[in-house]
């Protein structure tokens, strides 16, 4: 051994002792996974893999038939089912009961949304027969630059909102070259 140290260059020594470190750390973890399942197995009384033995005589419980048992779980579910059946026709009464009021304010909800709808259709038909009329009175006075500044001042999302669609499509035609045949 002592022969074999002085074989080692130095600068190797802190990649052996890390090595070193690594295959300790290693060992204590499986040491301590090994201990774990160990003690896992002993509380839950379980027996290792290779202690398993063939049993011969073995037989699966449903070869054999309890008829008394079977009987009795037959009764049983009838008596469930027959108590279930009595459940849900209550509810279905109940729910039937507390329908009525529901369906009479779904009545009044629906008609209430329809005025409401054709008041906001009204107001907006007449808000906008009313910006067509403004805005003929500001063609009228303007200039076509001022025209246009006014415009995208007066809505500069809708003017944002053209421009990129607009520019989208120029895009998209010269991107997918449709003007050429090919």
């Amino acid at each position: 051994m002592p022969e074999t140290s002085v074989q080692i260059p130095p600068e190797a020594w802190p990649f052996i002792d890390l090595l070193f470190n690594i295959t300790l750390v290693a060992a204590l973890i499986w040491g301590a996974i090994s201990l774990f399942i160990y003690m896992r197995r002993r509380a839950l009384n379980l027996t290792p893999v290779s202690a398993a033995r063939k049993n011969e005589q073995a037989q699966p419980d449903f070869l054999k038939v309890d008829e008394k048992a079977r009987a009795e779980a037959l009764q049983k579910g009838e008596a469930f089912e027959q108590k279930l059946s009595a459940q849900e026709a209550a509810e279905a009464a109940a729910a039937a009961a507390a329908l009525k009021p529901a369906m009479t304010g779904q009545r009044v909800a629906g008609i209430a949304a329809l005025l409401m709808s054709i008041f906001t259709l009204g107001t907006m038909i007449s808000g906008a027969l009313f910006q067509i009329t403004r805005m003929g009175q500001l063609m009228q006075e303007y200039s076509s630059i001022e025209r246009l500044t006014a415009v995208i001042s007066n809505h500069p999302f809708a003017f944002a909102v053209a421009v990129f669609v607009i520019g989208y499509y120029i895009y998209k035609y010269f991107t997918e070259k449709k003007w050429q045949e090919g």
